[in-house]
């Protein structure tokens, strides 16, 4: 009897064994499913529960929820509103400074008082008193005079500034591009969340898709185990064949502890992120998408020309030169106007309205030196900002064309694991054909489908890596 004559009765022998046993599981499924029917119709109840409870979660639905529930979002909203408020302060400037006042005073001894005994010529002095004692005490007059001993006055006075050099009006513009400055720190404030949040939604979905590859090879190396023990059990492989898939088993175990976990924490962490509550029952509804094209490339300098980053340089060094001219409106004449009106009594005991207008005009003398020391510093953080513009352009520019060669390459990174799938596939059926037939030991199929998961799961982190990197490719050029 030669080799495969041999080969092909184990073979036969083999598939009696499992007829065998796949007729005795026919028939104990059959008993379990008399069992366990009651349990399948008290599930069929609950399942519409189960599936109003969950809380299915797509891309766009976490961005909106991130966009209005994020606090570093809050913040930057508050910053546009705190700069506006500054606009407005500023605005304040232009108009005139009214102000009003009130005041009054009571004194013990009158503040003032003289008398004919307080004059220093003695015969102006004598004459005084002759004539007081001839007249001044008929007539009832006192012979001293006194006062402020109370008094109270009420006023309003408005100030208007008519030229400052130049300052309210360089100030106004300053405080406006703090407000433009806000708002686009506030826009990549939201890009920089929203990069955020897709990154941590496509690491869950890639955790999720790895979970599900660790369950296809949970369910072939059942099957394979159960086959290894019939043939065990005939005496047609070995104890270690076995003990072989079951450390296979234990790994994919020891593998999906490990990825459950990982989806708990991620999860954990979007949630953080979209400003809700995490939840078990919390699921995502998009999966990733086949890469079909790639994404088309953009200019490089246009790009920069457009992003949020590029616009602040602008607005950074206009904000240098606009200090620049408010230093330069201190060292000018500064002219104001105004008008006021009191009514009141502060010295004699009769109550009187009064006005004025008057003018002001400032000319500073002392400062000039101090005053064009830092003129010319405030020129030299002008060419700073300058310098910085242009470098942070030349960077931007770079940054550009590094992200879209991460684009490319991931994308050919995609196309190659797609092909290596492919092999791994055709190698997987391959080498469990052969090893039905008895030509290759089970450390060869166990191996074969080891790769074949590997292959599954490059697969999927090159997609994911393909849609972090577009993600990323478009922040920069889509603004």
């Amino acid at each position: 009897m030669n080799e495969n004559t041999v080969i092909r009765q184990d073979v036969k022998t083999l598939r009696r064994i499992r007829l065998n046993v796949s007729t005795s599981l026919c028939l104990h499924e059959k008993e379990q499913t008399m069992r366990i029917k009651p349990l399948i119709i008290i599930f069929a109840l609950l399942l519409p529960v189960a599936v109003f409870s969950a809380q299915p979660l797509s891309l766009d639905s976490c961005k909106s929820m991130a966009l209005r529930n994020n606090a570093t979002v809050k913040n930057a909203t508050l910053d546009v509103l705190v700069a506006r408020q500054v606009r407005q302060q500023v605005l304040t400037k232009y108009f005139p400074n009214v102000s009003a006042l009130a005041g009054g005073y009571y004194a013990l001894n009158p503040l003032v008082e003289f008398g004919i005994d307080d004059i220093g010529n003695a015969e102006a002095r004598q004459w005084l008193h002759n004539m007081y004692a001839e007249y001044g005490a008929a007539m009832g007059l006192p012979n001293s005079l006194s006062m402020c001993e109370k008094g109270y006055t009420v006023g309003v006075t408005a100030v208007q500034p008519v030229f400052m050099g130049g300052q309210i009006v360089n100030g106004s513009r300053l405080a406006k591009l703090g407000e433009e400055a806000a708002t686009l720190q506030q826009e990549l404030t939201c890009d920089k969340l929203l990069q955020q949040v897709e990154e941590t939604y496509w690491l869950v979905v890639s955790l999720q898709d790895k979970k599900q590859t660790i369950e296809q090879a949970m369910v072939f190396l059942d099957t394979l185990d159960r086959d290894v023990t019939a043939a065990f059990n005939a005496g047609l492989v070995t104890q270690n064949d076995k003990l072989k898939v079951s450390l296979k088993q234990h790994e994919l175990q020891s593998n999906m502890l490990k990825v459950n976990n990982g989806i708990t924490l991620a999860t954990m962490a979007l949630c953080q992120l979209v400003g809700t509550e995490y939840s078990e029952q919390l699921w995502l509804s998009d999966s990733i998408a086949d890469v079909t094209a790639v994404y088309p490339q953009k200019d490089a300098a246009a790009a920069v020309a457009g992003r949020k980053e590029y616009q602040l340089l602008n607005l950074s060094v206009k904000a240098e030169q606009l200090k620049k001219k408010v230093l330069i409106g201190e060292t000018l004449p500064h002219l104001t106007v105004g008008l006021g009106g009191s009514y009141g009594q502060l010295v004699f005991d009769r109550s009187k309205f009064n006005g004025l207008a008057f003018a002001m005009l400032q000319v500073p003398l002392t400062n000039w030196w101090e005053a064009s020391t830092k003129i010319k510093q405030q020129q030299l953080q002008i060419l700073k900002a300058e310098n910085n513009r242009d470098d942070l352009t030349r960077k931007m520019e770079l940054e550009v064309r590094q992200a879209w060669n991460n684009v490319s390459e991931a994308y050919n990174q995609t196309e190659l694991m797609k092909a290596t799938v492919h092999d791994a596939e055709v190698n997987l059926e391959t080498s469990a054909t052969n090893y039905r037939a008895g030509l290759i030991p089970i450390s060869e199929l166990l191996e074969a489908q080891t790769i074949h998961r590997q292959a599954l799961d490059q697969l999927i982190d090159a997609k994911i890596s393909y849609q972090n990197a577009l993600t990323h490719y478009r922040i920069l050029v889509e603004n």
